[in-house]
């Protein structure tokens, strides 16, 4: 980026920059404390017990006990090792795994390969505003079914699933029951005790952590196979230290702060929405109104190519993202019912914990330039005003 260019983040559901409290903690595990910890000398044991402390933390704020919490590589690696070794690790007990059409890649693409070695998936579907609904959950169980894996809060529309219902009644079956709860930690309070969750994806690079490490919890009497192979129990290879340090503060200071933070968040992606609605046409929520994550606006705007409008906001120093591109379209919007014409017309603000009023008022300053010279050329646009 450009020195001395303006920066307004809008883009916080991917990545969020490291928070100061995150990173000195971090530091010493970089160069004071850098051994090994599954060694036994003292540098060695010195990580082992940042790691234990990180666990502690992380299991504390979901209500978890530190021998259930595992790390990963990242939130991508936490979904494909749940999906596929719960299933692997329970087939004598079924092969049948239900999931939505609007969950991550990382689940969809886990499923499709339990698919080839001869699982059965069902893929529910989601009303309009990305609400799964219970009733075709329900409807979908059978006999042999062994997993259950619903988000609990969509990464593209921020819609939160109504997760004490979908997992008492997951529960009631017997039925192992996953969540990825990425998009959620830090957004909401997550308790596996009041909730009968037996396995959640947990994320750090959206709640002020670092990236390169994520969390999967795991419930101490349900079986998960061994997703990677090599010495070390069953996530083998050296913890990346530092990161999980960092990963236990950024959940410590997130899951603190729910209220305040969740608050902030939704005034100023609310002072957002209303200020484009007030001074753009034809734009319209795509979500749930009110059941949805504080920080998210995911909104479509009429004749306006969402591509070309990141790149341009881009341009004016405005992080914001598209749903998909016209070769791979977002497979959430279209779940949800939405026209080519909406999905390829939508765009996603997430707001960051440093962006003002202020921020915002650029933004759609910037936004009704940007949308005014979009809709000109736009191929839409023309056709509507010839249809009139």
């Amino acid at each position: 980026m450009e020195e001395n260019k303006k920066l307004v983040y809008l883009d916080s559901a991917n990545a969020t920059y490291v928070n100061r409290e995150v990173l000195q903690e971090m530091m010493p595990a970089f160069n004071s404390y850098y051994g090994n910890p599954d060694n036994a000398y003292s540098v060695g044991r010195t990580a082992k017990e940042l790691v234990h402390t990180a666990k502690n933390r992380i299991a504390n704020a979901i209500g978890a006990e530190a021998k259930e919490i595992y790390f990963t590589s990242g939130v991508v690696e936490s979904n494909n090792w749940a999906i596929i070794g719960l299933a692997r690790a329970n087939k004598n007990k079924g092969n049948h795994i239900i999931t939505s059409k609007i969950e991550d890649k990382s689940i969809l693409l886990a499923c499709a390969e339990l698919e080839r070695e001869g699982f059965e998936v069902t893929y529910i579907d989601c009303d309009e505003n990305g609400i799964v609904s219970l009733a075709k959950l329900m409807g979908a169980i059978k006999q042999n079914t062994i997993l259950v894996s619903i988000n609990v809060a969509n990464n593209e529309v921020g819609t939160i699933q109504n997760l004490n219902a979908i997992a008492r009644t997951v529960k009631e079956k017997d039925i192992i029951f996953h969540c990825d709860a990425s998009c959620a930690l830090g957004s909401m309070p997550l308790d596996v005790k009041a909730i009968p969750i037996d396995a959640m994806t947990l994320a750090s690079d959206n709640i002020y952590g670092p990236k390169g490490v994520a969390g999967l919890y795991v419930r101490k009497t349900v079986k998960i196979d061994s997703f990677l192979m090599g010495e070390g129990g069953k996530r083998p290879d050296h913890a990346n230290v530092p990161a999980i340090v960092g990963f236990g503060k950024a959940v410590e200071l997130a899951t603190k702060e729910i209220i305040v933070t969740s608050h902030k968040a939704k005034i100023v992606r609310d002072y957002l929405f209303r200020n484009i609605k007030e001074k753009i046409e034809n734009v319209s929520l795509n979500g749930h109104q009110f059941q949805r994550v504080a920080n998210n606006l995911n909104i479509t705007i009429d004749c306006v190519d969402s591509e070309a409008l990141v790149y341009m906001l881009d341009a004016e120093g405005i992080c914001a993202s598209a749903p998909g591109t016209r070769l791979e379209p977002s497979h959430t919007l279209k779940a949800m019912k939405k026209t080519p014409e909406q999905i390829f017309s939508s765009v996603r603000f997430t707001v960051a914990r440093n962006v003002s009023k202020a921020d915002i008022d650029y933004v759609v300053e910037k936004l009704v330039t940007i949308v005014k010279k979009l809709r000109e050329v736009s191929p839409l646009r023309k056709s509507t005003k010839e249809a009139k």
